[in-house]
């Protein structure tokens, strides 16, 4: 009987004018985003294996960050803060800069339309068609008059109910493969484009979650049908639902965090200086004597050239620390927006997703450890090359390289969102089940 019921479930929808649409609409969404966004991910690469290539300055050094390929699924912040950093002893920028700088051969012609991709598609048209399929469910059949002919055969409520659950989710299913087989064989269709086990791994946890991600959606419509016995009503109150978890919800969370959280960047230059006080006599020691010797139009000694490039460094370090406490400050600010918005699948959806990508902060935090690490050595370099320039002389280029966070530890980080989603969908289908057992189908 349950099977019966999932077959029918399948086939009504399939039937549907408005899934057929939904569904044409949501493939060429995927197929023109990531078609679009393929050729901006090959042109970054291009651009960032280019700068690669250039001589390295060994006083003034720019290190790159490679674009990740899974920005072609969901961008994150990958292309929007930049991947170029720029250091030498006397700076360490605090943020990525440019395109690539000014070397940058990349054109965004498109650059509004490159913000969609494909995990925008699920988060938006795909969680819109879901409402559509579910908001009918049981409310049309209320409304038809239907649902109590089809009650008074031998077909028990929660049968019937699950059946209703089980073939809508098939065909979310179906449908969420179908757009990502897509966006996949778009991608491995293009020699550049070169996706290893990681990846694939990556990929598979990415379609698990957006497919609960829209199972939210679909119990919440199914709720909603049960509840309100005009379809048209049971429409109006899933959008109105729908824009207040995807939308007002979030960017309350946003102005409230920032509110409770407050951050002052006009204090900035003054905190450099707090900072830098206790060093500033350290500094002195180690600066004056290069400067007094240009001064008087002698040439500053090996050692104090050495010293200098050491006192340089100390406050270049006490100052690029005041600005990742910054830093980490700002994304306290965005942690706490996210923790109030804890109950918005879309920022739940989000945050996994730019995670399995490694197009998230995680991502850039890891960057910028790997930046002051280089910089370190860079210093020491530097150093070097007036104490010892014969081994100086001998030493490698340094050769700037980060490690992005492992599949495990990506899945491991977003345990909390997924365990959301899925009590959510709990939450919902139980609350369902309890209204439906007690409904007056008359």
């Amino acid at each position: 009987m349950l099977g019966t019921i999932i077959a029918r479930e399948i086939q009504e929808h399939l039937k549907s004018s408005k899934f057929q649409l939904g569904f044409l609409i949501t493939i060429a969404l995927i197929s023109i985003s990531t078609s679009i966004n393929i050729s901006d991910y090959m042109q970054r690469n291009q651009d960032y294996l280019t700068a690669r290539a250039e001589p390295i300055d060994r006083f003034y050094v720019s290190v790159y960050k490679p674009p990740q390929v899974l920005s072609i699924l969901a961008q994150g912040k990958d292309r929007k803060l930049g991947n170029k950093e720029e250091m030498s002893i006397t700076r360490i920028a605090d943020r990525t800069t440019g395109y690539m700088g000014s070397e940058s051969q990349h054109k965004r012609y498109m650059s509004g339309f490159t913000a969609v991709d494909f995990a925008f598609v699920v988060r938006v048209v795909l969680s819109l068609m879901v409402i559509f399929l579910a908001y009918t469910s049981i409310s049309e059949e209320k409304f038809s008059r239907t649902l109590s002919l089809v009650l008074s055969n031998p077909v028990p409520r929660d049968t019937l109910l699950l059946g209703k659950c089980l073939g809508g989710m098939c065909i979310i299913t179906v449908s969420f493969i179908a757009a990502i087989i897509v966006a996949v064989l778009m991608m491995i269709s293009q020699p550049s484009v070169v996706l290893g086990t990681s990846d694939i791994v990556r990929i598979i946890g990415m379609a698990g979650v957006s497919v609960l991600y829209l199972s939210v959606f679909y119990t919440m419509g199914l709720l909603v049908s049960i509840l309100v016995n005009r379809p048209a009503i049971a429409l109006m109150v899933l959008l109105q639902v729908w824009a207040f978890l995807i939308i007002i919800y979030p960017a309350i969370s946003v102005i409230a965090a920032q509110d409770m959280y407050k951050i002052f960047p006009d204090k900035l230059n003054q905190r450099k200086a707090s900072a830098f006080q206790q060093y500033e006599e350290e500094y002195k020691r180690k600066t004056d004597p290069f400067q007094e010797a240009f001064a008087k139009g002698g040439r500053p000694t090996r050692e104090q050239s050495a010293r200098n490039v050491e006192g340089n460094a100390l406050r270049t370090e006490a100052y690029y620390r005041v600005d990742r406490e910054f830093a980490r400050e700002m994304a306290g600010q965005t942690r706490l927006a996210e923790n109030l918005s804890v109950l918005s699948p879309a920022v739940l959806y989000d945050q996994v997703m730019t995670r399995y990508a490694r197009t998230g902060m995680t991502d850039y935090e890891r960057f910028f450890e790997s930046v002051f690490r280089f910089w370190q050595e860079h210093v020491r370099l530097s150093v070097l090359r007036f104490s010892d320039y014969d081994t100086f002389k001998k030493s490698k280029t340094l050769d700037f390289a980060y490690q992005s966070e492992t599949a495990v530890q990506s899945f491991h980080g977003t345990v909390r969102s997924l365990i959301i989603l899925f009590l959510l969908n709990i939450l919902f289908f139980t609350t369902a089940y309890v209204v439906f057992l007690r409904k007056d189908v008359r």
